[in-house]
């Protein structure tokens, strides 16, 4: 089972508002990505993970001409171990970047795909909002704050308000 994060994009309302906004979620599992081991530079343009693309490039940049000082198969090596780090940590950047642009976590489901997730999500979504929970909702009536008054005053601390004071 992969754990998936669930996402919600800035303006998003509630999950059991408008079922086409439920569209609009993002399911981001954590752990290791393939398709991010094999294909980073279009992996994170597919994404639209500029800052973490800008930071990809720089940081190998910097790495393979230190390793192309020391040989050619340290070069290869160093790009293997820099694609597997960000197969990896490419989940946790694509959550990052998606916070960066206003997006919030709803929810976090564990599931055996994607689809699983989103059917757990909307399904665990629904029951929260049944209609007898609303329905019980409605009818306890909201806790008003009980406020202390001697008279007309009201109590603050020992004391009567600060406009009876002399």
């Amino acid at each position: 089972m992969s754990t998936y994060v669930v996402m919600a994009p800035p303006e998003f309302d509630d999950v059991a508002g408008d079922p086409n906004q439920t569209d609009r979620l993002e399911f981001v599992p954590d752990g290791f990505s393939t398709l991010a081991f094999l294909f980073s530079l279009i992996w994170m343009l597919v994404h639209r993970m500029w800052l973490v693309l800008l930071g990809y490039l720089a940081v190998t940049l910097v790495v393979e001409l230190l390793a192309l000082a020391v040989s050619e198969e340290a070069m290869a090596v160093v790009a293997f171990v820099i694609a597997i780090l960000f197969a990896f940590e490419a989940q946790a950047l694509r959550r990052w970047s998606l916070e960066r642009k206003g997006w919030r976590v709803v929810g976090i489901v564990d599931a055996d795909s994607k689809a699983s997730a989103e059917l757990r999500f909307l399904h665990k979504a629904a029951d929260h909002l049944s209609p007898e929970r609303m329905r019980q909702s409605v009818r306890r009536p909201a806790p008003s704050p009980i406020v202390p008054r001697i008279g007309s005053e009201q109590v603050v601390g020992l004391t009567l308000g600060p406009e009876n004071r002399q």
